[in-house]
């Protein structure tokens, strides 16, 4: 019954039936009045259903792997940046096996400039570099995302289509102290007006797409 409840206004209910779903997360996040974050688990399915299928997909900050394991499923090809060491080399040995991953050790700043000239096709961007105390890696700001969107807007006319998934926009606030270095939101808004992409808001993602 208790699990019942929690779950009965979530949408997405057939994605209950894999194997990460917690109920502990379910639990928690009906304590917390779905406020977010959002389990990781709502949070796969946003990034499943708003990505171009059969595409090629960019992820930053792989840390554990778990969006690169649900990304190597669903993608044509996979590139992950992790610039902490340790966190690279338990990755790279996680998905030594996935032919589709491309476990890359860089920061994202150096890795864009490189990598995004050379893509086409249908391409997803997955960007979660942001550092969050741990081992997360901190580069000279908590967040790359102004010098990534630089980037990308630099070479998505290279592409068919174009999905950006930002992670964590709750923290699009530099008013709060401990999110100081992030853009404010207004940042993310007048990026997607100026280059003619449709946006929203979903679980504490902010998606940005054009097709």
């Amino acid at each position: 019954m208790i699990l019942k409840n929690a779950i009965r206004d979530l949408p997405l209910v057939a994605f209950l039936l894999k194997p990460f779903v917690s109920v502990k997360d379910l639990i928690n996040w009906r304590a917390r009045k779905f406020n977010s974050p959002s389990p990781h688990f709502i949070k796969q399915a946003c990034v499943i259903r708003n990505g171009f299928p059969n595409a090629t997909w960019i992820e930053t900050g792989t840390y554990l792997g778990q969006t690169t394991t649900l990304l190597a499923k669903i993608g044509r090809v996979i590139y992950s940046i992790e610039p902490e060491p340790t966190l690279f080399l338990n990755a790279k040995k996680k998905f030594s096996k996935c032919n589709n991953v491309k476990i890359l050790n860089s920061t994202s700043e150096n890795a864009f400039s490189s990598l995004l000239p050379k893509l086409k096709g249908n391409v997803n961007f997955w960007l979660d570099g942001h550092y969050s105390g741990g081992l997360t890696f901190k580069g000279q700001k908590d967040t790359p995302i102004i010098d990534e969107l630089r980037n990308i807007e630099e070479n998505y006319g290279l592409y068919d289509k174009t999905c950006v998934m930002i992670d964590d926009i709750r923290c699009f606030n530099p008013k709060i102290a401990e999110y100081s270095e992030y853009p404010d939101l207004n940042f993310l808004v007048d990026w997607a007006n100026r280059n003619n992409f449709d946006w929203h808001i979903e679980h504490d993602i902010f998606i940005i797409k054009k097709e």
